[in-house]
């Protein structure tokens, strides 16, 4: 059975940590197990786990001393590192955030807390793990890209939308954010804070909530920012009143990236906006080695998709590897009926115009890891890594919504704009499914 992230969980209470890797376990996640530095750090290289967990270790190797180890070795370098049971220090926190640790949880923080944030630390693993087996299937085409050389200029003092119910929380907030090294840009209207960050080019959102009158606004506003193209990806920090601070689990599924209880420690607050935003900007910056991939060598006649020859040996490559992890992928299958229409109609030219801006926005409405082809004349596939069929299935349906909604010029001998008509369904890998199997039966559910 598919489980749902590999975890490493470090711990020299071997007790402890057999008792979270029971709890993960239970909710669908894949742990191993370290009680000392050596093993710790052989397991994290040799199982390339998507998380490691790593409680507090002292002499003769301390915490700090592994995270240096693991975050300066080529083979775990990208793998998110939660530090647990951090004790409540200003300097501590400044310490490990300078180290690159991607999340702490602090000793009043339970299991469930960590459950609701390990989705987004999985992600990076995913784009990670992702990305090297693009950069693997690019090179037997002949293509070669050195992600290494890829870097981007990023402002030193990040841009944080700061949103408080009223001025006098603003004050504070502001206060906060602008010591702790970020370009704040205050609002007080939670509608008014939604239409800013859609105009505007931010690092991160903090929504301040300061009674129970402003739950469904904050509410609101997460959405708002989850079910943007552009903005869906944003860390998004909510902080409780005491009269919200009950319904953290709310915000989270509403789309907080962190919920913390209320502003009394600016230094906390300020670390955690950090660590999001480093996290934020890799992803970003991953993003170029990911298109460079995609070249003539690749990439199917638009350019925008990849070929049906690399769709079949990424796909191999790709299942290989989830059959060995047990991860979970999903597969969709994209019919496009219009298009043989439009070449019968207008010819190849104007049938492979329409392809090329099908193939655009069916990209844009993807993930970046998640690949997307053109294995037919008229049809897509897409192959999502880590992700539940449901979920793959939520994905094909936008799209095909959205296709339906919109409409497309042609050529200029075609005066009129065409609409394009869209099947398709998505399936999930099962443990018998060979490259075949699986891409047979995407095709016959989208049918």
């Amino acid at each position: 059975m598919s489980h749902l992230a590999y975890i490493l969980i470090g711990d020299p209470d071997p007790e402890c940590a057999l008792s979270r890797a029971e709890f993960l376990t239970n909710a669908g996640y894949r742990c191993i197990q370290a009680s000392d530095a050596h093993s710790l750090i052989g397991l994290a290289g040799s199982r390339t786990p998507d998380v490691i967990l790593m409680g507090q270790f002292t002499a003769p190797v301390d915490s700090l001393n592994i995270i240096r180890a693991l975050k300066t070795a080529d083979a775990t370098h990208s793998i998110p590192i939660v530090l647990l049971d951090l004790p409540h220090q200003a300097d501590l926190l400044s310490l490990v955030q300078d180290e690159g640790v991607d999340d702490i949880l602090q000793p009043n923080d339970d299991n469930q807390e960590l459950l609701l944030r390990l989705p987004r630390l999985t992600r990076s693993s995913v784009m990670q793990a992702e990305l090297a087996r693009r950069l693997k299937t690019a090179s037997e085409f002949g293509l070669t890209v050195d992600p290494k050389s890829f870097n981007r200029a990023y402002p030193q003092r990040p841009q944080v939308m700061a949103v408080a119910p009223d001025d006098d929380s603003m004050i504070d907030l502001v206060e906060a954010l602008n010591g702790g090294g970020f370009e704040c840009m205050p609002e007080t209207g939670y509608f008014r804070a939604a239409d800013a960050l859609d105009g505007g080019r931010f690092d991160a959102a903090v929504i301040m909530t300061a009674s129970a009158e402003d739950f469904e606004r904050t509410q609101y506003l997460c959405g708002h920012i989850r079910h943007n193209p552009r903005l869906f990806n944003m860390p998004t920090l909510v902080l409780t009143a005491p009269s919200t601070q009950a319904r953290a689990k709310e915000f989270y599924r509403g789309g907080a990236s962190i919920v913390l209880s209320g502003l009394s420690d600016a230094d906390r607050l300020c670390t955690y906006i950090h660590m999001l935003v480093s996290r934020q900007r890799l992803r970003w910056t991953l993003r170029d080695p990911f298109k460079a991939t995609l070249k003539d060598e690749t990439a199917d006649v638009s350019g925008v998709a990849y070929s049906k020859e690399f769709w079949e040996a990424h796909l191999a490559r790709t299942m290989e590897i989830a059959h060995a992890r047990n991860a979970r992928l999903a597969m969709a299958y994209l019919s496009i009926p219009t298009l043989p229409r439009i070449e019968e109609e207008y010819g190849k030219e104007n049938a492979e115009i329409l392809a090329h801006q099908l193939a655009d926005w069916i990209t844009s409405m993807t993930r970046i890891e998640d690949t997307v082809a053109r294995i037919a004349p008229d049809a897509f596939g897409i192959l999502l890594p880590e992700t539940p069929r449901a979920e793959a299935s939520g994905v094909v349906q936008r799209i095909i919504g959205i296709l339906h909604n919109s409409e497309f010029n042609l050529g200029e001998d075609v005066m009129q704009s065409v609409r394009a008509w869209a099947i398709g369904s998505a399936t999930a890998l099962e443990p018998e499914d060979t490259p075949e199997s699986f891409q047979a039966r995407a095709k016959a559910s989208a049918n």
